[in-house]
């Protein structure tokens, strides 16, 4: 337990010396105890938290949540009432403990129970409540470190993909929106406009050169990536600037000819940003690379 304590110092404060206080039944499968009470100003109408918030099994830190801008919640809200009571309870600066049974933990979650995980054995929320203050105050503060989050993660992303380009002796242009792209056919029909259905094939891979997916089914599997549910691999039809797709393949494909193909490089904030789709593949702020071919423009 010697890892769990030093976890439980670091977050709350505790000292080894103080009493331990007794847990405290919400309700069936949740126990809680205020570790430190500041005497801070307590939730008013329409305001909300940012909380120090992490998860722990046994001896394992299971969740530790920090998104941009701090974890935000309001209690009354989109919380669990299991949680939102408690955090009600709480002012700014006291830390809590919640203590959950596996089965309440898993439905808290949204998530089904974890096979071979001990029943017996509990997991403990450890919260901290950092500032309360009006939900719009925190909107705007976190609006604004996301931003300042998008331009850095883009001078990483032009970093990354110019040391490729580099390394592989390759000349791309880059678009005024962070797209690099590199022109194989110039095509022989027009450029596609704004609102018209595109027809495009592709092979979409990471820097790393793991596949993604592709409208090929011979790409897809020699490179073990066929889905049968993907069938079937065709031309890929969008309409063109209608944010149907990543904003990566409007500003690219609107630069190709009809019958013309293109390496295009993507940069996160073009593709699928911090949060790529669950299940997939792709890393947050992933940068992806396509070969791509637009085979038919029609209105």
């Amino acid at each position: 337990m010697k890892k769990y304590i030093v976890v439980m110092i670091a977050l709350l404060g505790i000292s080894s010396c103080e009493k331990e206080v007794k847990f405290i039944e919400s309700e069936p499968g949740v126990e809680y105890r205020l570790v430190d009470e500041r005497g801070g100003k307590k939730l008013g109408p329409n305001q909300a938290m940012m909380l120090d918030l992490n998860s722990v099994y046994k001896d394992s830190v299971v969740m530790n949540i920090k998104p941009i801008g701090g974890f935000i919640v309001n209690p009354t809200k989109g919380v669990p009432p299991m949680l939102g009571k408690i955090l009600e309870s709480l002012g700014e600066g006291d830390s809590a403990q919640i203590k959950f049974n596996l089965e309440t933990y898993s439905q808290l979650m949204g998530t089904p129970n974890i096979p071979n995980l001990d029943t017996a054995e509990s997991f403990f929320i450890n919260i901290r409540v950092q500032e309360i203050n009006d939900e719009s105050f925190f909107v705007e503060r976190i609006e604004a470190e996301m931003e300042k989050a998008v331009v850095v993660q883009a001078e990483k992303d032009k970093g990354i993909i110019e040391e490729y380009l580099a390394e592989n002796n390759l000349k791309a242009e880059r678009t005024e929106e962070g797209l690099y792209y590199i022109v194989k056919e110039e095509g022989t029909g027009a450029k596609p406009k704004v609102g018209q259905t595109v027809s495009v094939d592709y092979i979409a891979q990471l820097l790393d050169g793991t596949y993604i997916d592709t409208s090929h089914k011979t790409v897809a599997e020699e490179n073990k990536i066929y889905n049968p549910q993907r069938e079937p691999y065709e031309p890929y039809s969008f309409p063109l600037g209608q944010r149907a797709v990543i904003e990566g393949w409007d500003v690219g494909i609107s630069l190709l000819n009809k019958g013309g193909s293109a390496t295009f490089f993507v940069p996160s904030k073009l593709a699928y940003g911090p949060e790529p789709r669950p299940g997939s593949p792709i890393p947050p702020n992933g940068i992806l690379m396509f070969e791509l071919k637009l085979v038919d423009v029609k209105n």
